[in-house]
């Protein structure tokens, strides 16, 4: 119970804090295995990095106490969500992906981009490939040619991200990765859980209907999926028996 409390109060605090242009966005700290995909606010080390649609903000939290703002960076419009990883930054934006790496001092230095039709976009990565959700309904950034489908971007060569396979979905939201298994929300459509060994071949495990799904946070087993009323949480030590643990009510 009282895990449930915390956990409630953690990501209702996150959800609160940040703001979308969608009224179905959820918003949580990330990494790979360890957060969901729809984050503006991430912690590296000692820095705090947050994102408003135009810049990327850098602040010195060593000490608690008297957190410093350090540097602003401009990185252009739409920016919607940000993920770290391995010493980078990877925004996403409405028109693409932005790969910035964190210099000496905590500072963002640009590296590359990876560009697509107007659309939203959260974005989650692993050392070889970045996943990316690219959604239409719902979305009053989303341009011409804009589709609802996952697109999986190869960057082991950070400077030349290549896009190797696109995916039809339905209306994808956030999206999380532990090892070779992405899960994938489809809002009221439910939970995708897919096998993604084989980038341009990937498999689909399971597709959860019973909830709504708007981001995910894997937890090493324990996955929690946040929706508009309430966070569910579930075992999948066992990928091919995933159980529902607990759902928590949760007021947003």
């Amino acid at each position: 119970m009282i895990r449930n409390i915390i956990l409630a109060t953690l990501i209702t605090a996150l959800w609160s804090c940040a703001e979308s242009n969608d009224s179905e966005a959820a918003f949580s700290d990330s990494n790979t295995g360890t957060g969901g995909s729809l984050a503006r606010f991430t912690i590296v080390g000692d820095y705090l990095y947050t994102v408003d649609q135009t810049t990327l903000h850098t602040f010195d939290i060593s000490k608690a106490q008297e957190i410093k703002p350090l540097e602003s960076t401009l990185v252009g419009e739409g920016v919607e969500t940000i993920f770290p990883l391995n010493g980078f930054l990877f925004l996403g934006t409405r028109s693409g992906m932005l790969i910035y790496r964190i210099s000496q001092g905590g500072a963002p230095q640009f590296v590359s981009n990876y560009q697509h039709v107007v659309s939203c976009d959260p974005v989650v990565a692993n050392s070889q490939y970045a996943y990316v959700t690219l959604r239409v309904s719902n979305c009053r950034q989303a341009g011409p040619g804009a589709a609802n489908q996952l697109e999986i971007i190869d960057i082991r060569n950070l400077n030349n991200p290549q896009v190797v396979a696109m995916y039809e979905m339905e209306s994808p939201f956030g999206l999380g990765l532990d090892g070779q298994t992405l899960f994938l929300c489809e809002g009221s459509g439910g939970l995708k859980v897919y096998d993604v060994a084989n980038p341009q071949n990937i498999q689909l495990l399971h597709h959860l209907t019973s909830f709504n799904a708007i981001d995910v946070i894997p937890l090493g087993g324990l996955l929690l999926v946040i929706g508009p009323d309430r966070i569910v949480q579930l075992d999948y030590s066992d990928i091919n028996n995933i159980k529902v643990v607990s759902e928590i009510a949760i007021g947003v």
